[in-house]
């Protein structure tokens, strides 16, 4: 395979990153829900630790652009910043209303991650009316397969999936489709991945202090998660989730916008799989097959050819 190849495959690399830590990150948000005995206001303060977790990374890249002098560079215009910054506040609203519906039905983990991960067909229609990104026939079957798999994967939930939870699933997954578009724009702009994606945590990170702000001026009580642990894996879930968007940034820069996000987007695979192993939740047939499929649908991506513009 030729160095330009290799580039081109790269993106493949990226967006399996992303799937595993964006599986991770929608395991723990789950299981938050499904163990948090306290209130129910509380959901949404695991996910205002979590936009505190994606920060913590943001001030640690940024200590780091200051410590190697190496500064924010790599934005071509000085307006360029402004991409990750939207990206991050369309990333935060997108994991909140995820977890509102994680704590609408708890149980319901692989289906309505399954929902939010098919925003991939949003990516794609914006990157070709946008950007006049053209996909192959193979990267269209790709898409279509594992699209597939995840319809499988959220028909395969026993105890099924409440209306409202759906409802708002389905308004992540449109946020989340709008961030992942808004990160191939600033590829296409010539930003640099790592700088952006320090941006877009300090975003959210600062998302995260507006909601403690707001508690304080209303001098509301927060919501507490019970056991106490449960904060601590929501700050993890942060960490998880901002390494995602470091991987989907490279990923949707260095390849076609759509596939990498329905690669990444399959990490509902990896959600029930963990719901399997962790919690003990049987694996209906349905699951099974999803799964299987959409792993079928990521190799017919790997293997598909990428048209020019």
């Amino acid at each position: 395979m030729t160095a330009p190849e290799k580039r081109r495959r790269s993106w493949l690399f990226f967006a399996l990153a992303a799937l595993f830590f964006f599986g991770v990150t929608n395991f723990i948000l789950g299981f938050i829900s499904e163990k948090s005995t306290a209130d129910r206001a509380a959901n949404v303060k695991s996910a205002l630790i979590l936009w505190l977790g994606a920060g913590l990374l943001g001030l640690g890249g940024a200590a780091y652009f200051k410590i190697s002098a190496r500064g924010f560079s790599g934005f071509p215009r000085k307006k360029s910043f402004l991409f990750p910054v939207a990206a991050g506040f369309t990333l935060a609203l997108g994991m909140l209303l995820l977890k509102i519906s994680l704590s609408a039905n708890p149980l319901a983990k692989g289906p309505i991650v399954a929902i939010t991960s098919s925003n991939a067909l949003i990516v794609a229609f914006l990157a070709w009316v946008f950007l006049r990104e053209r996909l192959s026939t193979g990267q269209w079957a790709g898409i279509a397969i594992i699209l597939t798999g995840i319809v499988l994967v959220s028909l395969g939930n026993g105890s099924g999936s409440r209306f409202g939870a759906v409802g708002i699933a389905v308004l992540a997954m449109v946020l989340f489709g709008l961030t992942n578009f808004i990160l191939k724009l600033a590829g296409e702009h010539g930003c640099n991945s790592v700088t952006a994606a320090v941006v877009l945590w300090l975003t959210v990170g600062g998302c995260g202090l507006l909601a403690l702000a707001w508690h304080w001026l209303q001098k509301s009580r927060f919501p507490e998660l019970r056991p106490a642990g449960l904060a601590w894996l929501a700050l993890l879930a942060g960490g998880f989730m901002a390494l995602g968007m470091l991987c989907i940034k490279k990923a949707v820069t260095s390849g076609p916008a759509g596939p990498a996000a329905a690669v990444s987007g399959s990490n509902a695979i990896l959600v029930s799989l963990l719901d399997f192993w962790l919690l003990g939740h049987w694996l209906p047939a349905l699951k099974l097959a999803g799964m299987l499929t959409a792993v079928a649908g990521i190799g017919v991506l790997a293997m598909a050819r990428t048209l020019k513009k």
